[in-house]
């Protein structure tokens, strides 16, 4: 498995050298899942508490028997000082993987971050002047 210095470089680069926010998260997904066990990457627009198929989805990840140890982290996705919405990162592995994890869900929501203000995604539209 590459260290955590190893992955935050690879997820840079994925955030650099993709093309939308979809594209990113299918890579960086494929990275964590590879190098850990298993992720699930969602990002959630709602400013209310999560939304309903968010935690539909992370409940399933999080109920499964596949992996021994079992994490949640989220962070705060921001694109230009405004939050967009959040990460959400459910990880499985056959090893506890401490706060190794949370940093790397930290750096993607970053990675991710920029791509939004590179790209002018419309996905999470900003909000209008003055509101």
């Amino acid at each position: 498995m590459r260290t955590e210095r190893e992955l935050i470089v690879e997820i840079s680069r994925i955030g650099r050298e993709s093309n939308s926010v979809d594209e990113a998260l299918d890579r960086v997904r494929s990275l964590l899942a590879a190098e850990i066990g298993g992720s699930a990457l969602l990002i959630d627009p709602s400013e209310q508490g999560i939304s309903s198929w968010a935690a539909k989805s992370v409940s399933e990840f999080l109920d499964s028997r596949r992996f021994p140890f079992r994490g949640l982290y989220t962070a705060p996705l921001i694109a230009e000082n405004w939050k967009a919405g959040r990460l959400i990162a459910c990880f499985g592995s056959f090893e506890c993987q401490g706060v190794f994890l949370q940093h790397l869900a930290a750096h993607a929501a970053q990675q991710l971050g920029k791509l939004l203000e590179r790209t002018r995604s419309d996905v999470f539209p900003r909000p209008e002047a003055g509101a």
